[in-house]
């Protein structure tokens, strides 16, 4: 079992995602990834926004617990936080940023941009929500999007 870490940053009604390019497809992610050894939640956050969008971030609260346990051996604990820019004006790569209701926004992983836009619209939970097993089910593939490049690691939600 992996333990992974998400961020939800929201810059100009838009959330940050993360392009990358993992067994040869390209796919959209909420930027983060595992904790390391000996490193914090937190600090795993911060690491991994840095890494995958070369932004900082402070990490605000949790909102998400979600688990994925899919095909090829893959379970992971996901830990999705609400992160803001530590400094609100950096620059945001236009090509990071997706609507929240924009087509392309269904497709990031892991899949759960309804829950993320209800509650940026409604107001988030006080209490971390438990969202289940959220691994995509074979038929509902996500969409690929162009251009993007990174890692080739197994993809997992």
């Amino acid at each position: 079992m992996r333990v992974k870490v998400r961020a939800v940053i929201l810059h100009d009604g838009k959330v940050v995602v993360s392009r990358e390019r993992r067994q040869g497809e390209d796919y959209l992610l909420l930027p983060g990834g595992r904790v390391q050894n000996r490193e914090s939640i937190a600090e795993a956050l911060v690491r991994e926004v840095t890494e995958e969008v070369g932004l900082e971030v402070v990490p605000e609260r949790l909102l998400y617990l979600a688990e994925v346990v899919g095909s090829y051996g893959v379970h992971d604990v996901n830990l999705v936080w609400l992160a803001a820019l530590r400094n609100a004006k950096a620059p945001v790569a236009a090509d990071a940023l997706v609507a929240l209701d924009s087509p392309e926004a269904a497709s990031i992983m892991p899949p759960i941009m309804d829950q993320i836009a209800a509650d940026a619209a409604t107001g988030w939970e006080e209490v971390p929500r438990w969202l289940g097993n959220i691994k995509r089910p074979p038929h509902a593939a996500p969409q690929r999007t162009a251009g993007a490049s990174g890692s080739d690691e197994e993809v997992a939600d």
